[in-house]
């Protein structure tokens, strides 16, 4: 973990994420567009290679007697 580098400090994230709380509490933040479904939406089309239905082979499962 030593070697971990990180783009910011945990305090500076800390520090920014309050900051745009306040900014959002404010309304000096422009409103998200849209809606969740048309986010959901966006993330299918981007992924829509990655979610197309592919064979899946499952193995057979074996009986067993209760001992």
């Amino acid at each position: 973990m030593a070697d971990e580098k990180r783009y910011c400090t945990i305090e500076e994230s800390i520090i920014e994420s309050c900051k745009e709380i306040n900014l959002m509490r404010k309304g000096l933040l422009p409103k998200p567009s849209g809606n969740w479904r048309d986010w959901i939406e966006g993330l299918r089309e981007k992924y829509k290679d990655d979610l197309e239905e592919k064979e899946v082979i499952t193995p057979i499962k074996k009986k067993v007697a209760l001992r």
